[in-house]
This record gives structure tokens, C-alpha cells and sequence, in this order.
């Protein structure tokens, strides 16, 4: 596949961006300004699909695109959308197109084109389905009103899908984690001082010593003092450990899912 500089640019911009999301409520309003750069469309969107019948919560680019009242017609007419329907039935989120699996005017057809595409204009949509944690159907939609997607976007959105989820599921570990360290109830940390406790807030997100020393403006040599510190206090002599111990849990509470002794959070 071939790749512009300027694109490849683009590309590494946004994963750069996206790799700074903490918050998963934040990833589609992130992701969708960055994918507009990359890939020509009139559209995109971010949505989050079930679990219950009926049930959506999207993020548009831009954002006028979806309103309560279209959100609603999308949600009443989902189930037909061949996109959504092709993910539940395989589990398989590679890029694909409606085009891939309807004609034109069997598309016309749908009830999901009469209530909602047609009022975009949406004619062509390439999606890409993201993992989740339950049965909801997790994706990205890039939508056009003329021209039908290239093999060559499909290509890209292809690359882009992996950096996507690890952003996404680095920001959902990042927000268990602010979850952990609430509940720990005070005092219950040794003696840290309110740098050092910054920093373990930061190191139990999954940032980098890199990432932590640009964003309290410090060397990252500093950091690795701080955390030499931070390690004695704690008790312990890894990375890893010291997420552990931090998000250890009054009895009879788990840590969240990936902060389990041997398996740092990811990030």
C-alpha cells in the first residue's frame, strides 16, 4: 500500500494525540477531527451500540451531524444497518463498506436510509469495528454523500484499526485505574509526598517516564528519582509492583481487570 509522507505525517500526529486520551468519553471527540485529515469524507462518526436493544450513544464530525431526534431514528432502525449486522454475526471489526454488501438501491430500501442517511447525505460508508468489553458493537464510521471509498482508504483504516484500539482500550484502563485509586481510602498509602503521589497517579494510568516528566515539566531523570522514592515507601522493586500496591483494595474488593499481580495495566 502506498502512503504519502504528508499522510503518514497525519497518521502519526493523531496516534501521538490519541495516545494522551484518558478518558474513553473523550476518544471518538479525538479520533474523528484527526480520520477527517487522513481519509476524504463529509462525515464521521464514533458509536458505542447496545447492550440493550434500541441503545446508541454516538459522537459525531462534525458535530451537527446527529441530533436527539436523528439519534433516535438511527437507534429504532440499527438493527438493519448490514455494517452492524456483519460485526454481531462474525465479530470480525477489519473495514468494510455498505457497498460491500448492498447494492445501491437495496440500500434505498432500508428504513435506517428513509429515517436517517438520506438526511446526512450518507450514500457511502466505510466502518471499522473496535473491541469491546460486552456485546456492545464498538466502530467508527467514515461517511460519504458522492464516490464510493477506495480500496486504498479501506487499506489505511485497515492500518490505523491497531493504534485505534490500543488508544481506546489505554484510555479505558487509565479511567479504572482513577476508579482504583478513588475507593483507596486515606491513609491507607505510606507517607508520599504530594509529588510523589502525583506520579504514582500518573505511573498507575500507564504513562511512560517520558510522558510523565512533559506533563509536570520535569526531566525524566527526575522522574526516575521520584520513583526510586515512591518504590522504598511502597515496598517494592518494579514498576509493576508498585500498580499493584497502589491499587490494592480494602478486603473483599478486587482490583480492576489488568492490575492483578504480573499483569501491569497497559500503557
Amino acid at each position: 500500500m502506498h502512503v504519502s509522507l504528508t499522510a503518514l505525517r497525519k497518521a502519526l500526529a493523531l496516534v501521538d494525540d490519541l495516545a494522551e486520551t484518558d478518558d474513553p468519553a473523550d476518544f471518538g471527540a479525538r479520533a474523528l477531527p484527526g480520520l477527517d485529515q487522513l481519509i476524504r469524507c463529509d462525515s464521521l462518526s464514533y458509536s458505542e451500540i447496545g447492550p440493550a436493544p434500541g441503545q446508541v450513544v454516538t459522537c459525531a464530525h462534525p458535530a451537527e451531524l446527529v441530533t436527539p431526534a436523528s439519534l433516535a431514528a438511527f437507534a429504532a432502525h440499527v438493527h438493519e444497518h448490514p455494517l452492524v449486522t456483519h460485526h454481531r454475526a462474525t465479530g470480525d471489526g477489519s473495514p468494510v463498506k455498505i457497498s460491500d454488501f448492498l447494492s445501491r438501491d437495496r440500500f434505498h430500501r432500508l428504513g435506517l436510509y428513509a429515517e436517517f442517511f438520506r438526511h446526512r447525505p450518507v450514500e457511502h460508508q466505510l466502518a471499522v469495528s473496535l473491541p469491546s468489553p460486552d456485546t456492545r458493537v464498538v466502530g467508527i464510521a467514515l461517511n460519504r454523500g458522492r464516490g464510493d471509498f477506495t480500496e486504498a482508504d479501506r487499506d489505511l483504516m485497515a492500518v490505523l484499526r491497531a493504534p485505534l484500539m490500543t488508544a481506546l482500550a489505554r484510555a479505558q484502563s487509565r479511567q479504572r485505574a482513577r476508579r482504583a485509586l478513588a475507593l483507596i481510602a486515606g491513609g491507607e498509602q505510606p507517607d508520599l509526598t504530594a509529588r510523589e503521589q502525583q506520579i504514582l497517579e500518573l505511573v498507575v494510568q500507564g504513562r511512560t517516564n517520558d510522558a510523565i516528566a512533559r506533563a509536570l515539566e520535569v526531566s525524566p531523570r527526575t522522574v526516575a528519582k521520584h520513583l526510586e522514592h515512591i518504590y522504598r515507601k511502597l515496598g517494592v522493586s518494579s514498576r509493576a509492583a508498585a500498580v499493584y500496591r497502589a491499587t490494592a483494595l480494602p478486603p473483599g474488593i478486587a482490583p480492576p481487570p489488568g492490575m492483578r499481580p504480573g499483569r501491569p495495566d497497559p500503557g
